[in-house]
């Protein structure tokens, strides 16, 4: 049932679950015609016009649903995931065949999972439902990144990552941003434990913050205030101490949203290491255990000059998307 409730209608998180059913109906997201399985309050929910696109549908409600998902538990977003053919291992196949797989995955019988599957997805449509202040972290929160290229040179005395960014303003007048990352200490807990910042083009580091951990926080000015929707590319470049030892791994956690991350990097022509690992939608936990232990562990190959590149889209805020490589590397 819909209510108007000031300014904005109110959907009824019953009516939009039978649209997000019949949306994971056979190749789900994926489907050539996209459009027909989309009814109207998705359509409202995720701002999708009557003369769109199947890719710009696509697009949008990839986005949303990614947001939505992102306030359930680890295993319903898992099963919803699935049905909807946003997991990349599942995109080719039909919903009898995803459901298969997931009742492999996790020894269990069809029934079981198509049970849960109907519990997420009325989760799902409970979170979908909410208003925009209510939504899972990760919403709305001031920009977020559009593209996002990194360059991680290990071919030099010390490590240095070349970073591009493209982000887009979620309100008018933005013009201070906070880029945070962690630089976790190596095995040999050295005492020594920093982090350098350097503006390329597009922003000036106004401000430096030491978080718990071994996280740093660095405020970036943007030259003219943005306004809302309005895109904007600034670049930087990090470096660690000489002489701080580097973790085997680096892994992007994002913590809003971000649509593309470009990643490559470039060990000694000379001495790479013995296997790279891409890393997908994993959890911090995770890097702690060996890679090749890791279901979302994958091996790739290092070309003639060096380097590895991998691309990820539609990363979900919380999960570490990027590379690890073997220990006896150096």
């Amino acid at each position: 049932m819909r209510r108007l409730e000031g300014n904005r209608v109110s959907i009824g998180p019953a009516e939009l679950a039978v649209e997000l059913k019949t949306l994971r109906k056979g190749r789900g997201l994926q489907a050539p015609r996209l459009g027909d399985q989309v009814g109207p309050l998705l359509r409202q929910l995720c701002g999708v016009g009557e003369n769109e696109s199947t890719a710009s549908i696509r697009e949008k409600l990839t986005r949303h649903l990614r947001i939505w998902s992102n306030g359930l538990p680890d295993d319903l977003r898992l099963v919803v995931t699935t049905a909807l053919a946003l997991q990349p291992d599942t995109q080719q196949q039909f919903l009898r065949e995803r459901v298969q797989s997931l009742a492999e995955a996790q020894r269990r019988d069809v029934r079981t999972i198509r049970r849960r599957m109907d519990e997420g997805f009325a989760l799902l449509a409970e979170i979908a439902a909410r208003t925009p202040a209510e939504q899972p972290r990760g919403a709305v929160l001031g920009w977020y990144t559009d593209r996002w290229e990194a360059i991680l040179r290990l071919d030099k005395d010390s490590p240095e990552c070349f970073e591009r960014r493209r982000i887009v303003a979620e309100h008018d007048g933005l013009e201070l941003v906070q880029q945070s990352t962690t630089v976790p200490r190596s095995e040999l807990k050295t005492e020594d434990h920093d982090l350098y910042c350097e503006a390329l083009f597009g922003t000036a580091v106004v401000g430096r913050q030491r978080k718990a951990g071994d996280r740093f926080a660095f405020d970036l000015v943007i030259p003219t205030p943005l306004t809302f929707g309005e895109k904007h590319e600034y670049g930087l470049i990090w470096r660690i101490p000489d002489n701080q030892p580097m973790r085997t791994h680096y892994v992007v956690f994002p913590d809003r949203r971000c649509d593309e991350l470009d990643l490559r990097i470039r060990f000694p022509v000379d001495r790479t290491p013995e296997l790279v690992w891409r890393v997908e939608e994993v959890f911090h936990r995770e890097l702690d255990e060996p890679p090749q232990e890791s279901a979302q562990a994958k091996p790739l190959p290092i070309d003639r000059v060096g380097e590895v590149h991998m691309v990820f889209r539609d990363l979900l805020p919380g999960h570490g998307y990027g590379a690890r490589w073997s220990t006896d590397w150096g």
